[in-house]
């Protein structure tokens, strides 16, 4: 039914939208662009025209083309086993199983990324990028019936001469650019588990080992190569294109693809990490306490750490258990830890700790080792404002929904707390600030991560109303007690949630404002699939049935 939408929508009026319009980045007509770079046939100039469009298969067309131009070794479609590797790359089985492009493509530049967009606008058929393919939702970085732009050729990570920046490519991992970077005692503000994507973290904002002295990771680039609707390729950052640069910074994918992302660096070797690992009943309240304790103080004392708390059940051995993953920028003396973790450190009867100095790239190994891929996944969000009771309250309500559905084949649900602190949100206003709108803010904010993994599709319902019932019992206890907040960060929002509507009207209206000038035909909003973008969550009807979140 959407490619029905689209074939429609985008064959006729993506044209005379074009014809229109005089922003930055217009064209009359996405076939004479591609004539221009030398892509032409009958069948293009009919679409252009709007002409047998019900019976040209404009999809199979497209990725015919494509397969044309890029070779056959670069276009997958279903039947071939290089479609089916491509398909298993992603992360979540509803990514991985469920969601069937007519083709993946893999460009290798910035041409190919812009021969693409145009022909998707001249077929309308409907495309998707993916970086590192761990977003938990079907559909989310992959095109159902359409083009799926696959960035596994595009994994360049590139250190500056000078040794303060590196070139990242879209398709590029944490792990990718950590091992390069470990090896020059070089770091950036990115990402903290290994497999995730730099590009789906860092356009969704992005939260680093290095957040309270430098922000999020979208704070920290310098500059993104984009490939516009028009197919234009640019360069922006602060100065040129500044509005483009701002609505970058945590506005998702809806303005362009980057193709590149530009992004500051700094002198860093080994740092000291910690995974503390406590049955959870008998330690969730010294937790919370040295948690809320860590968010109103130490953070904004020691803004070279960083912390992540997770309480878990384990099915395999019916147990409830807690997790500290504590890190800090500073090696320490072996036996020793940062004062500012001396609260849980102090808590005794760990059943792990896993306690050391070692490159930035082996912690995101570890912090990865949480989410392994091959499960059906949901992701949820919240942030409040920090308060003890508030955060007890809260995983309390997390236990209730857990209980009844606990034994479900494979089921591990976890609960997450994080610090947005005072130094990370300081940091959040260099450079004309991101689009979140939280930078500034004199309060630490409690964010909030509800997660799980689990086998059958069948019981996909009873999970995400769980996670559904959890998240709205706790927004409204938080309501109640004066202490919610609107803001709901992308990179851990479901398909049921509108992290860009969080972000205030004032910064919803610019950043509409920036898409449309630099995408007057509406392609990213239509015929771009997946994801966030202006229509609020990417899901709003039933689940199945009479069970609606």
């Amino acid at each position: 039914m959407i490619f029905k939408f689209f074939l429609f929508s985008s064959t006729l009026a993506l044209s005379a939208l074009a014809e229109a319009s005089n922003a930055p980045g217009s064209t009359s007509d996405p076939v004479l662009l591609l004539k221009e770079k030398g892509i032409t046939s009958d069948r293009l100039g009919e679409t252009s025209l709007g002409l047998k469009s019900a019976d040209l298969c404009l999809c199979p067309f497209a990725c015919d083309t494509l397969a044309t131009i890029l070779g056959k070794n670069r276009t997958d479609t279903a039947g071939q086993a290089s479609y089916e590797a491509s398909q298993s790359k992603f992360w979540s089985l509803q990514q991985s199983n469920e969601t069937n492009p007519r083709c993946f493509v893999h460009p290798v530049d910035a041409e190919e990324v812009s021969i693409i967009i145009l022909l998707s606008r001249a077929t309308g058929c409907p495309f998707t990028a993916k970086g590192g393919g761990h977003t938990a939702f079907q559909g989310a970085s992959s095109s159902q019936g359409g083009i799926t732009i696959d960035f596994d050729r595009m994994k360049n990570v590139t250190p500056g001469a000078d040794g303060n920046s590196v070139a990242i490519g879209p398709g590029s991992t944490w792990l990718d650019v950590y091992t390069t970077l470990d090896k020059l005692n070089l770091t950036m503000a990115g990402g903290r588990a290994s497999t995730v994507g730099v590009s789906g973290l860092t356009l969704g904002g992005g939260i680093s080992f290095f957040s309270g002295l430098y922000g999020m990771t979208c704070d920290n680039i310098i500059n993104y190569e984009i490939v516009l609707a028009s197919g234009e390729i640019i360069t922006v950052d602060v100065n040129t294109d500044a509005d483009l640069y701002w609505a970058l910074r945590g506005g998702g994918g809806n303005f362009g693809i980057v193709t590149q992302f530009n992004a500051s660096t700094f002198e860093q070797g080994d740092i000291w990490g910690s995974t503390l690992l406590w049955e959870m009943n008998s330690t969730k309240t010294a937790l919370i306490d040295a948690f809320i304790s860590y968010a109103m103080n130490g953070s904004e004392e020691d803004p070279n750490s960083s912390l992540i708390l997770s309480f878990a059940h384990v099915q395999e051995n019916q147990t409830w258990v807690s997790e500290a993953m504590l890190h800090h920028s500073d090696p320490q003396p072996s036996g020793e830890h940062p004062q500012v973790f001396d609260d849980f450190v102090s808590i005794e009867n760990t059943i792990q700790n896993n306690t050391r100095n070692a490159p930035i790239s082996n912690f995101t190994v570890e912090v990865d080792a949480n989410s392994p891929p091959g499960s059906r996944e949901s992701y949820w969000t919240l942030t409040t404002h920090a308060d003890k009771q508030l955060a007890l309250d809260m995983l309390t309500i997390f236990e209730e929904e857990i209980i009844p559905i606990q034994n479900l084949t494979d089921f591990l649900p976890a609960f997450v707390y994080q610090v947005i602190t005072v130094p990370q949100l300081k940091a959040m206003t260099r450079n004309g600030g991101n689009t979140l709108g939280i930078g500034g803010s004199k309060k630490p904010l409690l964010l909030t991560n509800y997660c799980a993994s689990w086998m059958l599709d069948s019981d996909d319902v009873l999970v995400l109303k769980a996670f559904s019932n959890m998240v709205s019992r706790s927004q409204e206890l938080a309501r109640g007690r004066g202490l919610d907040h609107p803001y709901l960060y992308m990179n851990y929002a479901s398909q049921f949630q509108d992290p860009l509507g969080s972000y205030g009207a004032e910064n919803r209206a610019r950043l509409m404002e920036v898409s449309k000038k630099y995408d007057p035909y509406g392609v990213f909003q239509n015929l771009k699939l997946g994801y966030f973008n202006f229509d609020g969550a990417p899901v709003q009807s039933q689940l199945s049935g009479n069970s609606t979140i």
